[in-house]
């Protein structure tokens, strides 16, 4: 089922993105600039929740950027992206997780 997007938003997570990514890159040694230029893909959520009480669940927004072209030299357009997930078991307790970002 397709959801219309509201680009509002869909403009205001893709600067907080940026500003995350920012963020993670003016830390002194935290990426090393060789890793994230080898890096195909990057994946950064502003925020991810994580809550359980037997019954668990996930969810963030964030946007994924993938290099193109021939050897992933190019440059890629921003996408949305989900991160939602459930879990059952013996568990209980919540998170709040910001600043993610994956390579």
């Amino acid at each position: 089922m397709a959801r219309a997007s509201d680009p509002t938003k869909d403009d205001e997570r893709l600067r907080n993105c940026g500003a995350v990514l920012k963020e993670i890159l003016d830390v002194p040694d935290n990426i090393p600039q060789d890793l994230l230029d080898k890096a195909d893909c990057v994946v950064v959520f502003p925020s991810v929740l994580k809550a359980a009480f037997i019954v668990g669940g996930s969810y963030g927004r964030g946007a994924m950027s993938c290099r193109k072209g021939e050897d992933f030299r190019g440059r890629g357009r921003p996408h949305d992206d989900a991160l939602e997930g459930g879990s059952f078991g013996f568990q209980i307790g919540g998170q709040l997780r910001t600043l993610s970002c994956s390579l």
